[in-house]
């Protein structure tokens, strides 16, 4: 094990500012480059859209995706609360365009602070009440809550229907050089094919669009009651006023690029363009 610090944990400003998200993986994408480590880990959701990475890696396994939700962290010591709860003039610290367009267009009475860097230490500054804004609340992911064994912070598991979630969340990735077999054969024995479905639908839209960090989107796949069925829910958001374009459609398993093709389309119907960054 090589435990390593990415740019985009140690950077506290917005991520286009060193990249986008190529911060998060370029230290791991420049230790397989150079054969310091054989395979890295990390969230599907910081990754950058196919349409970003290059042709040296390669995707070797998908893990079971665990719970996608956003979860509300309150202080320590404050009782449990919801964002409903939460009084008019309270700071509610998140990141990701994603999160702050949904929660200035359903929660305007709250104050939206962007907050970033590694999670442990923005648990810290919300427990401590430091910083030009103290923050009364965060907004962050339950499964990287869970990873790091602080499920019990989350007082609200945050519906779908209020916060879409990130395109990829609550999913881990292992990814290899390209080429390299040996790594392949040994990652497929942990590779979970259906969530890798889910997956290369989501990314697929993604690339699509050529979403990147400044995107504020959410693609979520899923399966439907029905065997062998997969739905997709997407919505853009406008990075600064409330509209949202908002489509689904459901298709078969095993033709994913039929709907990836039809739920872009969707998009561009709708006037996806006017939404994404220039």
């Amino acid at each position: 094990m090589n435990p390593m610090k990415a740019a985009g944990d140690l950077h506290q400003g917005p991520l286009a500012e060193i990249g986008g998200k190529t911060a998060w993986v370029r230290e791991l994408d420049r230790a397989l480059a150079t054969a310091r480590v054989d395979v890295t880990v990390s969230c599907a959701k910081d990754l950058p859209g196919p349409h970003e990475r290059g042709t040296d890696t390669t995707i070797g396994a998908v893990l079971p995706r665990e719970d996608a939700r956003d979860a509300l962290v309150l202080p320590a010591g404050q009782p449990a609360a919801t964002l409903d709860d939460l009084p008019s003039g309270s700071v509610l610290g998140t990141s990701a365009p994603r999160r702050i367009a949904q929660l200035r267009t359903r929660y305007p009475h709250l104050t939206i602070q962007p907050v970033r860097g590694n999670l442990i230490p923005r648990l810290a500054r919300l427990d401590a009440g430091e910083g030009d804004k103290p923050l009364d609340a965060l907004v962050v992911s339950y499964a990287g809550l869970c990873r790091v064994s602080q499920a019990d912070r989350a007082t609200q598991l945050i519906p779908v229907l209020v916060l879409a979630p990130a395109t990829g969340a609550g999913t881990l990735v292992v990814e290899q050089r390209s080429g390299d077999t040996i790594a392949a054969h040994l990652v497929d024995a942990i590779n979970d094919p259906a969530t890798a479905r889910l997956l290369a639908v989501e990314r697929g839209v993604l690339a699509q669009l050529k979403g990147n960090c400044q995107t504020a989107c959410s693609v979520h796949a899923y399966y439907t009651g029905k065997p062998h069925r997969i739905r997709v829910d997407a919505a853009v958001f406008h990075p600064s006023h409330g509209d949202a374009i908002r489509v689904a459609a459901t298709g078969p398993a095993d033709d994913l690029g039929g709907l990836v093709e039809n739920i872009t389309q969707l998009l561009h119907g709708e006037g996806v363009e006017r939404f994404l960054p220039r």
